[in-house]
């Protein structure tokens, strides 16, 4: 049997999925356990993508 797509059950689908997602964001935003971790280890990497500050350069060319 050859798949035929239904749009219209494929556009609700998705909308529904797109629910679901919204949802469960919500859920983890208001779980302030879980929002607190990763709002720290959001801090930690963004700190770790960061170049060198101006005189942390200079000294490292110093040595």
């Amino acid at each position: 049997m050859i798949y035929a797509p239904d749009s219209t059950t494929d556009k609700q689908l998705v909308k529904h999925s797109r629910d679901l997602v919204r949802k469960a964001m919500a859920l983890l935003r208001q779980s302030n356990h879980l929002a607190t971790e990763q709002r720290l280890r959001d801090e930690l990497v963004e700190s770790q993508n960061m170049p060198p500050r101006q005189d942390e350069r200079k000294s490292g060319q110093d040595r």
